[in-house]
């Protein structure tokens, strides 16, 4: 008999250790994988910005518009796929937010000439001068960046193992060289010219100040109303761990984390420090399979915002993605569609419940609008639509501009052959104002 439990014992033994060992491997495997993927967006990322340096370059001798279109139309490709690469580097954000802002710039301002040159008007010299100095500040961050990757391969650094924190002696490495080098990119980067310009990362309409209400809000009061805001029935210690003064809405950072373990996670959020508004919030907790519905998920979202006081928002579009589901809400005032006050909302389809909240843009331009009768007819508008495309009922959208303003359309949903699109027709002048291609995927739907 003893014999017997010996040699099971050993068995299973055995068998876990099979088990365990199988684990290692995968986990070793994974990690290659990951690195691999970072290692490829982070030279990717260089080759975007090295070819943005050589199309800024090639536009001070050209002197053709059509030339400069073709030129500033890759600029601003290149400059936003390399803002996405960084931002899936697991870098912290503080450490690369000049970096990003810089990228976003340098598409934008290049979208906005491109139209100019498109509408017949030339470059003049302030924009010349403009271009010039984004050359150089993008020739600076491609050195940067490829002294920053030989550093890496030298010293062995693996990118992807930024996102431990349990080895120290690798944290102070990744410090030293990784982390350090953004810093003083960052630094660098600050100095670059200020863009004015007609588009939405315009300086500035940074500066528009936002349509928050209320007095200030001391930190007590600040905890009270970030605990409120989750209400998810767990018992959390809140505390504040920063400040977020240089932006347009100066907020405190709070955390808030489990009193008791288990399966719950910290929460983060950032909370204004004018009117005490919730501007975006974070649970960090490992999102699990799908086990309710688009309907049910959508349901969930628009629940919650009626509990925050966010009345009379409707969903617009949405993206289903690891077990999660983005809803993007839309203002409605007077049955007109009011995009600029836009939040969004995280739903985790595993559980039901809410794992992530932006309102910035609602909370920096919410207000009731004193809307105007359209002076065209939606058979008027219509008729600027091509015949050969199916066109549903319009319906009347507010819609940004580019250049900060507001614009009243007709939104309608216009299908040709396979391909389905909105069509923003101007509800006073009868021009197209925007058009957006619907792509509908497994994981919801895109705009374009």
């Amino acid at each position: 008999m003893r014999k017997g439990i010996v040699i099971a014992l050993t068995a299973a033994l055995i068998g876990s250790g099979i088990w365990g060992y199988q684990q290692y491997r995968q986990n070793i495997e994974h990690n290659i994988y990951l690195e691999n993927q970072f290692q490829r967006m982070f030279y990717d990322m260089i080759v975007d910005v090295e070819n943005i340096q050589v199309a800024l370059a090639k536009i001070m001798v050209t002197g053709t518009p059509r030339q400069n279109v073709m030129l500033f139309t890759d600029i601003m490709h290149l400059s936003y796929d390399a803002q996405e690469k960084l931002s899936q580097l697991p870098i912290e954000h503080s450490h690369v937010s000049r970096t990003q802002k810089f990228l976003s710039q340098v598409g934008d301002f290049s979208m906005a000439l491109a139209r100019k040159n498109l509408d017949g008007k030339p470059l003049n010299q302030k924009e010349m001068d403009t271009l010039e100095e984004l050359h150089n500040y993008s020739n600076y961050l491609s050195q940067q960046l490829i002294a920053l990757q030989n550093q890496i391969a030298e010293k062995g650094v693996k990118i992807g193992e930024l996102r431990k924190k349990a080895n120290k002696k690798l944290d102070q490495a990744n410090k030293n060289i990784i982390a350090t080098s953004f810093v003083n990119l960052e630094e660098k980067m600050q100095e670059y010219p200020e863009l004015i310009y007609d588009g939405p990362f315009s300086e500035h309409l940074r500066r528009k100040k936002p349509k928050l209400t209320g007095g200030p809000i001391p930190k007590e009061a600040i905890l009270k109303i970030a605990e409120a805001f989750v209400d998810d029935g767990i018992k959390y210690d809140a505390r504040v761990l920063g400040d977020m003064d240089d932006t347009r809405m100066p907020s405190y950072v709070i955390s808030l984390q489990p009193k008791q373990g288990g399966a719950e996670s910290e929460i983060s959020m950032a909370v204004t420090k004018t009117g005490g508004k919730v501007v975006w919030m974070l649970d960090h907790r490992d999102i699990g399979e799908a086990r309710i519905s688009e309907e049910q998920g959508i349901q969930i979202a628009q629940n919650f915002l009626k509990k925050q006081g966010y009345d009379n928002m409707i969903p617009t579009y949405s993206v289903q993605y690891d077990g999660q589901m983005v809803i993007n809400f839309a203002y409605q005032q007077d049955d007109v569609v009011v995009y600029p006050d836009l939040i969004k909302v995280k739903v985790g389809l595993d559980q039901g419940k809410i794992v992530g909240f932006e309102a910035e843009g609602y909370l920096s331009n919410h207000f009731e609008r004193k809307i105007t009768p359209p002076q065209i007819s939606a058979e008027e508008a219509r008729e600027k639509i091509s015949m050969n495309a199916e066109v549903s009922e319009p319906r009347l959208a507010i819609i940004p501009t580019e250049g900060g303003d507001e614009v009243l359309c007709y939104e309608f949903k216009a299908r040709f052959k396979q391909d389905t699109f909105l069509i923003y027709i101007n509800a006073n002048t009868g021009d197209e104002q925007k058009i957006l291609q619907v792509i509908i995927k497994d994981e919801g739907v895109l705009m374009l």
